[in-house]
């Protein structure tokens, strides 16, 4: 009888532990690649959300106390501010809205209180926010991020036989 002893063959164990090799290092650069395109996406959908909200909230403000000589531009403290008017009771309230310190910020106070932005609610990320007001027409651009979101409203109540702007 012819008996063959079989040789263990070096290179196969080596191919399959070189294939395991290849499968852990691209295993390894796929969940990277995916992590790194995840936080992209996160990124870009929270400034995408925050420049949204503030959008709405300024829409919301705006329409809200569309009323006659409700809304006024003003400048305080160096901040250009949004200022609704309001009155309860008798008594007269202004809703300032701006940005300070990184935030869009709604402050509400009595008329005869000092404006202290500091002091305002922090609404949402933003870095700046220009006004202008043009014949009953009211543009605000916010900043977040880099990006710019554009708000125009017609302002309805405001508007005087004139044209005057508010």
């Amino acid at each position: 009888m012819n008996r063959q002893r079989e040789v263990p063959h070096a290179v196969s164990g080596a191919f399959v532990f070189l294939l395991l090799g290849l499968f852990a290092v691209f295993s390894t650069v796929l969940v990277l690649l995916g992590a790194r395109a995840y936080r992209s996406i996160s990124t870009r959908s929270s400034v995408n959300d925050n420049l949204r909200m503030a959008s709405s909230y300024l829409r919301s403000m705006l329409r809200a106390n569309d009323a006659l000589d409700a809304v006024s531009l003003e400048t305080e403290e160096g901040v250009e501010t949004i200022a609704l008017r309001q009155i309860y009771d008798g008594e007269e309230y202004i809703t300032r809205i701006y940005v300070y310190d990184g935030m869009l910020r709604e402050l509400f106070t009595d008329a005869q209180m000092e404006f202290e932005p500091e002091n305002g609610e922090g609404v949402c990320p933003a870095q700046t926010m220009t006004v202008a007001a043009e014949n009953g027409l009211l543009r605000v651009r916010i900043e977040t991020d880099g990006d710019w979101s554009d708000v125009c409203i017609a302002l309805r109540a405001t508007a005087s036989e004139e044209g005057s702007t508010p």
